[in-house]
């Protein structure tokens, strides 16, 4: 008997299933408002002789804050723009009448992010979505001064943060959960998960968590040795119907190959991988039929064209999880008010709908989002089936 998102996935099938979502329609990527006025303020504009931006957009009774981190490296830069730019267009289309935005840029420097938030503390903001990291989030802390200030922050669920702060980005190994639960509704029931290194090991346990939590049964994570399964682990690999590929796996193709080889599959074996494949694993026929999880399929669907039209670019991930942050942030202040942000609303268990599709803020503060799913085929990413719309 599997769990409760396995069944999400077979009623999918079945065309049963119906869309929960708390009510929030401002929140729900098919309720997007038209875009009156989406040539508005830009967040890129900078506002001060640093190069530093300082922009409020909206005008709504809600007051929330992007704190955005000036880094030196361009990734991080560009990052941080898209981020910020996805956050300013669900104002502009979604809520200007809703929460008054500040969008604030501070250098990372732990006595320049103290100072900018002591300034946003002062605006008394209820919630607080920023590119903090590590321990920035001390100085950030000082800044508010005691008072209880909710984040988002745009880190995975696998960085350590501090209470009141919620993890938004999803990464690899969350994929690697939402595809496993997705092989276990096409039948898998026993699990073996391969990792590159003891780092990796770690990650690996959270997902052998999630398996046994829908239901499965998994055999003792492995680490590969020198490219290949050690002898013990090959006692076990003809139990197991689902075999768990860790990012860090280089080609896994051939791994597979060597372990069939000294020790033959279990009939109807599914593969479950990520999103890092290289040309030469998605044309690895050990591979073929292999299923991926990807969260990055519907931003320009949904919010592609504004986006362009707003800011001459195509929407990446990066500007769908700045969106979807503060869609959010809107759909819970435009039912609660001031007091949108407390723990079981930004948590609550019927989830936010948005651009990367739909997600929750869930226990310890981790986000968990469904996502497209994907077929290894013919050296690409073949669409199979589309993320449901429920968690």
């Amino acid at each position: 008997m599997v769990g409760s998102e396995i069944t999400t996935r077979s009623f999918l099938r079945a065309g049963a299933l119906a869309l929960a979502l708390a009510g929030l329609a401002s929140c729900q990527t098919d309720d997007f408002k038209p875009a009156s006025g989406e040539a508005g303020a830009a967040a890129s504009t900078a506002a001060s002789t640093t190069g530093l931006y300082n922009q409020t957009l909206g005008s709504g009774p809600v007051k929330i804050a992007y704190l955005g981190i000036r880094r030196q490296d361009q990734h991080s830069r560009q990052a941080d723009s898209e981020y910020r730019d996805g956050a300013a267009l669900a104002v502009n289309t979604l809520g200007p009448d809703v929460v008054k935005l500040t969008m604030l840029e501070t250098l990372d420097k732990p006595e320049a992010i103290e100072a900018a938030t002591k300034t946003l503390a002062r605006q008394q903001v209820a919630l607080i979505i920023t590119t903090a990291r590590g321990a920035e989030f001390e100085a950030i802390q000082r800044g508010l001064g005691g008072l209880q200030v909710p984040m988002v922050a745009f880190q995975t669920n696998d960085a350590v943060l501090p209470p009141d702060v919620y993890a938004f980005v999803s990464s690899p190994s969350d994929s690697l959960i939402e595809s496993a639960s997705f092989a276990m509704a096409e039948g898998a029931t026993h699990a073996v998960i391969l990792a590159s290194s003891p780092a990796e090991k770690l990650e690996a346990e959270r997902i052998a968590r999630q398996v046994k939590a829908f239901g499965g049964k998994v055999e003792p994570i492995v680490e590969l040795a020198g490219g290949a399964l050690p002898a013990k682990a090959l006692a076990s690999w003809s139990k197991a119907d689902m075999v768990v590929l860790m990012p860090g796996v280089k080609s896994p193709g051939e791994v597979l190959k060597k372990a069939d080889a000294a020790k033959p599959p279990r009939p109807g074996r599914r593969v479950v991988a990520s999103s890092v494949l290289t040309p030469q694993d998605l044309n690895e026929p050990k591979l073929t039929g292999a299923i991926v999880c990807r969260y990055d399929q519907n931003v320009q669907a949904r919010i592609g064209s504004r986006y362009m039209a707003s800011y001459g670019m195509p929407a990446s991930a990066q500007a769908g999880y700045g969106f979807d942050a503060m869609a959010m942030a809107i759909g819970l202040a435009g039912r609660f008010g001031e007091v949108a942000f407390a723990p079981e609303r930004i948590m609550s268990p019927d989830g936010f709908s948005g651009s990367l599709g739909v997600f929750r803020l869930e226990g310890e503060r981790k986000v968990r989002r469904n996502c497209d799913i994907f077929k290894v085929a013919k050296g690409s990413y073949v669409f199979f089936q589309k993320a449901p719309p429920t968690l």
